[in-house]
């Protein structure tokens, strides 16, 4: 099991439906920001393993990793039960995705109302960054932005224009473009976004322990 150091852990969170058209900027965007945050001293990458923009992002660190020592995926997985809807070519490309990672975390073994969201927390509350990309204020992803915003991490929104000043964790204003939306939403922002409606249980699968087909 890997021990999580918040100063050295980046959480992403991103909506499920991304436009092709953005594609070639977004994954820019990433791997950019993947830079900024290696160079900061950052680590462990941690994806909730969904489609669309988890997808894009754990692929674009596992890249990075090739290139760069001591890199860690983790992939959280919210139920075990999660991709049983999702067609035979997002299945494969999930599978791939977690037979590369370093560890692939399950948080239950059944689906249950809210467990998407506790596996969001886990990740907040692992990280110290969080690597958005936010174009609407609701769902899960607003959701895990608003937490992390009350849990006081820093964010960078992947959405908007990258801003000049370089990442910095001295001064995390330097990295904060999400602020120039949440102030128009400073209602909701700081608000706690989740109650928790049943506990649930950890399992570890590591590389070597995911069945191959």
């Amino acid at each position: 099991m890997i021990n999580y150091d918040p100063e050295t852990t980046v959480c992403f969170t991103g909506h499920r439906n991304l436009q092709p058209a953005d594609l070639p900027v977004l994954t820019a965007r990433v791997d950019a920001a993947l830079c900024q945050a290696y160079e900061s001293g950052y680590r462990t990458f941690l994806c909730g393993g969904a489609r669309g923009f988890d997808t894009l992002a754990a692929q674009e660190v596992l890249r990075f990793r090739a290139d760069h020592p001591g890199i860690r995926l983790v992939i959280a997985v919210p139920c075990i039960t999660q991709a049983n809807r999702w067609s035979a070519a997002e299945k494969r490309l999930r599978e791939s995705i977690l037979l590369q990672a370093d560890e692939v975390r399950v948080l239950s073994d059944f689906y249950y109302t809210g467990c998407m969201q506790v596996r969001n927390r886990f990740m907040v509350d692992a990280s110290s960054l969080c690597l958005c990309y936010l174009v609407r204020f609701e769902g899960g992803t607003w959701s895990t932005v608003r937490y992390a915003l009350h849990r006081g991490l820093m964010l960078k929104n992947l959405a908007m224009p990258d801003l000049p000043a370089p990442l910095m964790k001295e001064n995390p204003w330097n990295s904060i473009s999400i602020f120039r939306s949440a102030s128009e939403n400073a209602g909701t922002a700081l608000s706690f976004p989740f109650r928790l409606r049943r506990k649930s249980r950890t399992r570890i699968l590591h590389r070597s322990s995911v069945k191959r087909r």
